[in-house]
Order: structure tokens, then C-alpha cells, then sequence
């Protein structure tokens, strides 16, 4: 099984991870690391090394992080020459976590990266309530 490494700032990665499997219920070889307030990059860096050691990595890794160019993506950047099968994906959502959760055993590394970048856009979604079931506040 595919592992997958979720890292944010703050603690969005957990929460992600936690909503995620009160759907599709509790994941294994998956995890996370906050980026905190303060806390310098190199200081990041040693606490993923530290939890994706844990990490069966056999299959690959699967990278997820909550933007692209902050320090949680920099830093993991920097890091993806340390693996032999690596992806990188950033702008996890609750979709993009799902279906990265869903598909990891069926699809290759590289297979389920471009899914799971599709499956979060597809989840970005705007409602537009049709103009007569909009109420005037005045």
C-alpha cells in the first residue's frame, strides 16, 4: 500500500486526515506533521524525515500539502530525492484526500497523484442559488 504523508500549517493536515476517515474510516500507513507557527524550516524538516521514516515506503509515497511555494511544499521538495518512488501534490482538500485514501492500492504512484490533483479541483465547487430562492434581507 501506497503511503501517503499529509503536511500543512497549522494543524490542518490532522483535521484533514481525521474528517477524511470518518467517511472512508481509519487509513494505515498514513501521516502527518504540522508546520507551526515560528518553527524554522530545518526544524520541519527533521520532524518529516522522523515520521515518514515510520512509513512503509515499498510501494512509494504519496506527498500531500496545503500550498504551493509555503515551507511545508518547500521543504518537501527538498526531500523527494531521498525516495526511490515519489509524488508531490499541494492544495489538499477533503475530496483530493479521499480519493488519494480510495485509490492507492489500484493505481500507480504516479496514476494516483494525477487523480487525486484532479479530484480536489473537481471538488472546489460554487453554489448559485437561482435568483428566486434568494431572500432580501431589507
Amino acid at each position: 500500500m501506497k503511503a501517503i504523508f499529509v503536511c500543512t500549517h497549522g494543524n490542518a493536515a490532522k483535521e484533514l486526515i481525521q474528517s477524511a476517515e470518518m467517511i472512508c474510516g481509519k487509513q494505515e500507513n498514513t501521516s502527518f506533521v504540522p508546520f507551526e507557527v515560528n518553527e524554522s524550516a530545518e526544524n520541519l524538516q527533521a520532524k518529516i524525515a522522523s515520521e515518514v521514516a515510520k512509513l512503509d515506503l515499498t510501494e512509494g509515497v504519496l506527498f500531500l500539502t496545503d500550498l504551493k511555494g509555503g515551507t511545508p511544499f518547500n521543504v518537501l521538495v527538498r526531500l523527494l530525492g531521498n525516495f526511490d518512488a515519489v509524488e508531490l501534490v499541494a492544495g489538499v482538500n477533503i475530496p483530493l484526500l479521499l480519493e488519494a485514501f480510495l485509490s492507492r492500492e489500484t493505481l500507480s504512484l504516479k496514476q494516483l497523484a494525477n487523480q487525486v490533483a484532479e479530484t480536489g479541483r473537481l471538488g472546489i465547487y460554487e453554489y448559485a442559488a437561482p435568483l428566486e430562492e434568494i431572500e432580501e434581507d431589507f
